[in-house]
């Protein structure tokens, strides 16, 4: 079944221009008073004398159809010319895809912008202080990304990554063993920057003898820097891996004991800055055309819920709602990413499900 996409995604990140390193003089900031500045940022200033200028530019989606919310642009910048990163300008791209990084030393420079695992940059020439602003816009770029699907009956991410023009392995999880083969081979699982988690894989990799292994596997896979993006009925790949993050409904050691969602539509709130921006709303408008989806119950302090709502049981499995139920989730562990969704890509997708499904791809 089909859903496109949209995207984008927005932040809220302090750039260097917020702290007023012409007052150091040229010295790093006493340790304790270094907390609050950005990321990467050591506190060093650049010279008090030094001419310095701005960059405002504009990020484009994958396609260059839309503008991308929440990528992080930064210049890295050598003072004493040792080669070295010294400190950091950094802006997140706004709601219309623009950052702006002020307090730039004149001279060349190369901006990085970085969104998930996607990423772009722009060398830029700073001649004059004052404002340059690019008068092109930069698209992330997908070349360097490698992205496995495993197969499934219920979804196709697969669909929206060809929409994007990222390419992918796909790796068959309905009628063979081969995402068994692969999800149990750790060093092939980590050829790849992102795997996706079709729903409706089947649930013989269960009874299969390898799911301790398999929980194992993506464990080290997403503590190593790798993402998974598991949706629906593929959620118990995200239990057995990471049993603590989500309480599903039900016994959690049963596959199908969560399987009791009710069919039909409902409005979520949005609790995630940057799906925010994209929709230009609080609240999203999520269809589930198809009964027994899987229900989540609650998510531990170290989840981010990005998506809520009231979750209705079909009546099959004796009614009633679960309240503020997350339905979707992001668990970062070590230096990689697991994200989780209720609602996937099929062809009944409303508005909000395209964006949504498309900054969850540029996220991971």
């Amino acid at each position: 079944m089909r859903r496109s996409a949209l995207l984008a995604s927005l932040a809220l990140l302090a750039a260097c221009s917020d702290y007023d390193l012409s007052r150091l003089n040229g010295k790093s900031l006493p340790a304790e008073d270094t907390a609050g500045l950005p990321d990467g940022d050591t506190g060093a200033s650049h010279p008090p004398d030094e001419e310095t200028g701005s960059v405002k530019g504009r990020v484009c989606d994958l396609t260059g159809e839309g503008y991308v919310v929440g990528a992080e642009a930064w210049i890295a910048i050598d003072d004493d010319g040792d080669g070295a990163e010294d400190r950091r300008i950094s802006d997140t791209t706004d709601a219309d895809g623009y950052f702006l990084l002020e307090g730039v030393p004149l001279g060349d420079h190369v901006i990085h912008v970085e969104k998930g695992s996607f990423s772009t940059e722009i060398p830029v020439s700073l001649t004059d202080p004052g404002l340059l602003e690019l008068t092109d816009e930069e698209c992330l770029s997908p070349d360097d990304v490698t992205v496995a699907v495993i197969t499934g009956y219920y979804d196709s991410i697969e669909t929206i990554l060809r929409d994007l023009g990222v390419d992918y392995d796909a790796i068959d999880g309905k009628t063979s063993r081969d995402y068994i083969d692969f999800l149990t081979d750790l060093d092939r699982m980590k050829e790849y920057d992102i795997i996706f988690f079709n729903c409706g894989i089947s649930d013989g990799w269960i009874t299969s003898g390898s799911k301790g292994e398999i929980g194992s596997n993506i464990k080290d896979y997403v503590e190593g820097g790798g993402s998974i993006y598991t949706s629906d009925w593929a959620h118990y790949f995200f239990e057995v891996a990471f049993p603590d993050a989500i309480d599903y409904y039900g016994d959690d050691d049963r596959v199908d004991d969560a399987r009791i969602g009710q069919s039909g539509r409902l409005t979520a709130d949005v609790l995630d800055a940057n799906m925010k921006a994209i929709l230009g709303s609080d609240t999203a408008d999520l269809n589930y055309d198809l009964d027994a989806w899987v229900i989540p119950v609650s998510a531990k302090s170290t989840v981010d819920v990005l998506i809520q709502g009231d979750a209705p049981i079909n009546w099959w499995y004796g009614g009633g709602t679960v309240t503020d139920a997350p339905l979707a989730v992001r668990f970062d562990k070590g230096s990689g990413t697991a994200l989780y969704t209720t609602f996937h890509n099929e062809s009944q997708n409303t508005i909000d499900m395209d964006a949504l499904l498309e900054e969850i791809i540029l996220s991971l």
